[in-house]
């Protein structure tokens, strides 16, 4: 399989998108806009988050009031899963498509959401257009 547009499974087994790529207005602050630099998935409590392509673990890091990412590497592209609440694997393993990487984390309404970016090279892509419909 090939690394394909449209064609990636998601990364969780039941979830709908909850926050889309790119920019949007702050929900509080009139004439603040945020940025998304990929997609939130609102998902069932404890979810395991799953790779969405075969790759190399580059990273897994601790986001202070933000669970924890991780980075896969796919040849010139990038995966990144983020607001997790645990990690299952390490720096450094290789994973195939669909194998658990951790755990969804919550929102900041305390509700169950995963976050999912993808890069090639330092382009920012909308992973809306890679997953599966």
């Amino acid at each position: 399989m090939l690394f394909r547009s449209g064609r990636l499974p998601w990364p969780v087994d039941k979830g709908v998108i909850s926050e889309t790529f790119g920019t949007h207005p702050h929900p509080v602050l009139k004439g603040i806009s945020t940025y998304n630099n990929g997609i939130d998935i609102a998902t069932s409590r404890g979810a395991r988050v799953k790779s969405i392509f075969e790759g190399e673990v580059m990273g897994v890091v601790a986001i202070p009031g933000a669970g924890s990412a991780i980075i896969l590497k796919h040849g010139t592209y990038l995966s990144v899963y983020g607001n997790l609440a645990s990690v299952s694997v390490s720096k450094g393993q290789k994973v195939k498509t669909g194998a658990v990487l951790g755990s969804a984390g919550e929102n900041d309404e305390g509700q169950p959401e995963a976050h999912l970016e993808i890069w090639q090279g330092k382009t920012k892509l909308n992973p809306s257009a890679w997953i599966a419909r």
